[in-house]
């Protein structure tokens, strides 16, 4: 006999909420990889923002970068010619004064919780997202390369928007890179929307606003990075 036709039930893996006072100080990082020349527009980045405002209420203290106000330059690829080459700080900072990638290093590195927005672009994560990947290979080196492992001890998250259904495979991108670079991923560590194939961007966040399972998914990433770094942090 064929299994009952059912779906995903709403409220049902709700992850509680951690002891507020174990949260009191945690550090949490939002990383919005969105091109958007307003911020506002972004519907990644304004969940982001209001992910960041739920860890505030535990008594976090968030910090937000935006990728596209920064400058940036591209991985020139020091690994390729000589891995001892990929050190950190990262060659690019050395060489030129006005790359800023040394605020988000920085910014990672006194982090618990890393949470990263992205919308999806033809099933991958956006430009911006993968130029901080390659930038972060200084990073991951060091642990590889010279046994130094700058990333201990903290917790991962993604939020992930579009109108193709590409959110698996960012997921999978995007864990798989933070992984190797020694984040921990949570119980729920993905908050995404996927849009209808009309791809009508003009009522997205009303849409958005209304999927009680995104705002659920929302909801329970908090919950649950907060109580594995909470974890991590008081051994």
């Amino acid at each position: 006999m064929p299994a009952p036709l059912v779906g995903r039930k709403f409220g049902v893996n709700v992850i509680d909420p951690p002891d507020r006072e174990r949260c009191r100080g945690v550090r949490v990082l939002g990383i919005s990889g969105s091109s958007r020349q307003e911020g506002s527009l972004s519907k990644s980045e304004r969940l982001l923002k209001r992910a960041l405002a739920k860890y505030e209420t535990f008594g976090c203290i968030t910090e937000f970068i935006r990728l596209k106000d920064l400058k940036i330059y591209h991985c020139e690829g020091n690994y390729s010619e000589d891995p001892s080459q990929c050190i950190y700080p990262c060659m690019s900072t050395l060489k030129y004064q006005d790359d800023q990638m040394q605020t988000v290093y920085d910014a990672i590195l006194r982090s618990d919780i890393l949470i990263i927005a992205s919308p999806i672009r033809w099933n991958n994560h956006s430009a911006l997202i993968q130029k901080f990947v390659e930038r972060m290979n200084c990073i991951e080196n060091q642990y590889s390369w010279f046994g130094n492992r700058m990333i201990k001890n903290k917790v991962a998250g993604l939020i992930i928007i579009g109108h193709v259904d590409g959110i698996q495979h960012v997921a999978g991108n995007l864990f798989n890179f933070l992984s190797w670079l020694g984040f921990a991923i949570p119980d729920v560590a993905i908050t995404s929307w996927v849009g209808e194939n009309d791809e009508d961007t003009t009522r997205d966040w009303e849409k958005i606003e209304g999927n009680p399972y995104t705002q659920e998914d929302l909801e329970n990433m908090v919950h649950s990075s907060l109580r594995l770094a909470c974890s991590l942090k008081n051994g």
